[in-house]
């Protein structure tokens, strides 16, 4: 394993980030989630994002048709 992937999750910390693990309740939060976007791994960050309260960082319109806070 190389260094930096080694110490991917001492990098989060210091950055002052923290993992965000998936739950149940971000699964069917996504599946529930109306729209005609179907990505799943974009309905699952906008689900994670609406339920932990966050703001995606992206250009994406679709997470603000979700209702989610955007950034950029």
């Amino acid at each position: 394993m190389t260094e930096p992937l080694a110490r991917y999750s001492d990098y989060v910390v210091d950055e002052g980030f923290a993992h965000l693990a998936i739950s149940v309740e971000h699964a069917v939060r996504a599946g529930l989630l109306a729209g005609e976007h179907r990505d799943p791994f974009d309905r699952l960050l906008a689900a994670q994002a609406l339920i932990e309260n966050l703001t995606v960082v992206t250009r994406d319109p679709a997470f603000a048709a979700f209702g989610c806070r955007t950034l950029w």
